[in-house]
């Protein structure tokens, strides 16, 4: 890797970017939601958006007829949203999904859904005096009634307690568990006290109430009468489910909401509190997507994560999926072994053992630098020796200075009229600490030649090719493991994933046949997942 700042910032983007994955961020000043942001404003980015999405999935498909095929597909999307966009120009983003929606049904079936309608969160949940009476809002009525607020308030902290959801108490006094989306102040918490309502948005609001909030009606008329009928009452995320599920069915994948858990805890200390919470249960659906390629005949072509997985640049689809399970065992050994990987020579080793023609020599080189440079030490801790010699020398020289000049002073104090023999031993004196500082600093100079010389030998001409060659080997063995890894990771997280959830227009223009989907949907295991634990009729539809 270079050491110039540009190419190791592009290093690092490649290796930690979210393979496959491209979203759109909204950058305005206006604290707008999806659901009303502007087709007009947003249309182009989408199209382009579809179009990358689209190439990343021809790029994988190696057989013409097959390619052909998908880029028919794509192109007919692609038109759709272009006539979409021109038909309805006043049309938010969440109308354009709407519309395509059934498309995509279509498009696996074969023919356009029947008994099927699309509708969006802000429609479902629209809160007004008209809507309010409906199922979907009766779990709203637990956190507003007197007789059930404060347990429906303790049931909702004590299932986000020690994640890093917020309990209610961090939002403000009165808080509850939803919030209320407005066509002009967009989203925020909703509060509810003795005296007034507030919605937590960027540009916070207050109602002052006439009297107090005790039901789902009168929340309806006070937000109706100050912020119009087009508001939304939308639960927070683990709050959600139980809204809804109390109306309708949900049908989750299995990877479908990580707050499952978090609602039926929820849930249960409500009913356990003699609280009934009526909910349906969830229906999850479990894919067996990959395995069900078995038996296709298209030929893929694989990204570099999935190529080292399987080991080839292309694979036939239906071994694709009678292997993809044991791959992703195989590289989730593979992390294994590499984060148990502790020495250069071990990863060197490892990677020879993968690939003999590029690192085949490489642990040689390694050991005969590493031999050199010991050979270098060596030579270096005998002039080290030496030095230290020289400093204990030096020790005894400062020690007979001392000694000498205590000699010197008592014999000093000692005379009481300097006569020639005194001034003769004073002289001695004299002469003795003369020659004991000469050979001090002939010592001292000794001691400062050998330590360059030790120094060249350890940073000089002689070493610096051998520690080069050790650093450019360590370097690059750690970036191959790092590539090793970031496929390993990518392999195993990818497929996993999308055996549960895969896109759906891959389906129809991996397999124009329509064999895949047919597999795909004989093989889906069904099967429901309770969000109270027991005590409730709903748990079984």
């Amino acid at each position: 890797m270079s050491s110039q700042p540009d190419e190791a910032q592009r290093f690092i983007d490649e290796v930690t970017e979210a393979w496959g994955w491209r979203g759109l961020a909204y950058t305005g000043r206006r604290d707008l939601i999806v659901r009303y942001l502007s087709l007009k404003d947003l249309g182009e980015a989408i199209e382009q958006l579809l179009r990358w999405g689209f190439e990343g999935t021809l790029e994988s498909i190696s057989s013409d007829c097959c390619r052909r095929h998908a880029a028919d597909i794509a192109q007919q999307l692609l038109e759709r949203v272009a006539e979409y966009r021109a038909t309805h120009p006043d049309a938010r983003l969440t109308d354009l999904y709407q519309a395509l929606f059934p498309e995509l049904f279509a498009l696996l079936l074969g023919h356009p859904p029947s008994g099927a309608a699309v509708t969006g969160t802000g429609s479902l949940l629209q809160f007004n005096a008209a809507t309010c009476g409906l199922p979907r809002f009766a779990f709203v009525e637990l956190f507003l009634n007197p007789a059930t607020r404060s347990l429906a308030v303790d049931a909702y902290n004590h299932a986000v307690h020690g994640t890093e959801m917020y309990t209610l108490d961090r939002f403000g006094l009165g808080a509850l568990p939803f919030d209320l989306v407005t066509p002009e102040h967009g989203r925020g918490t909703l509060r509810v006290t003795l005296r007034a309502l507030h919605i937590e948005a960027r540009t916070p609001i207050r109602i002052r109430l006439k009297r107090p909030v005790e039901s789902v009606s009168q929340l309806a008329e006070v937000i109706s009468g100050e912020l119009g009928d087009n508001c939304a009452l939308v639960g927070k995320a683990v709050a959600l489910i139980s809204m809804l599920a109390r109306e309708f069915i949900f049908v989750f994948n299995e990877e479908g909401s990580g707050y499952v858990t978090r609602t039926r805890a929820m849930n249960d200390y409500l009913q356990s509190h003699g609280v009934e919470v009526p909910v349906h249960p969830i229906l999850r659906l479990r894919y067996g997507t990959w395995d069900a390629l078995e038996g296709a005949e298209t030929l893929l072509r694989l990204p570099e994560h999935l190529e080292q997985g399987f080991g080839k640049a292309e694979i036939d689809a239906g071994e694709f999926g009678a292997k993809w399970q044991r791959v992703v065992h195989d590289q989730g050994v593979l992390l294994d072994r590499l984060g148990a990987m502790r020495k250069p020579r071990e990863l060197l080793r490892f990677l020879a053992e993968r690939n003999p023609v590029d690192w085949g020599d490489c642990e040689e080189i390694y050991n005969r630098c590493k031999s050199a440079l010991v050979d270098l030490r060596r030579r270096a801790l005998a002039i080290q020796e030496r030095v230290n010699s020289l400093y204990a020398e030096i020790q005894g020289i400062r020690e007979e200075i001392r000694s000498t000049e205590r000699a010197m002073s008592q014999h000093f104090r000692s005379i009481v009229e300097w006569t020639a023999e005194a001034m003769a031993t004073r002289a001695d004196f004299a002469a003795r600490l003369q020659r004991l500082n000469q050979r001090r600093r002939q010592v001292l100079a000794e001691v400062a030649e050998l330590k360059r010389q030790r120094l060249e030998l350890e940073r000089g001409d002689e070493a610096a090719p051998h520690r080069a060659e050790l650093a450019r080997i360590e370097l690059a063995a750690n970036l191959e493991r790092l590539r090793l890894v970031r496929n390993a990771i990518l392999t195993r997280s990818s497929l996993t994933h999308t055996q549960h959830r895969p896109t759906a227009w891959w389906i129809p223009m991996v397999d124009p046949s329509g064999a895949w989907f047919n597999r795909i949907a004989a093989t889906t295991e069904v099967y429901l997942q309770p969000l109270v634990s027991q005590g409730s009729a709903y748990n079984n539809l």
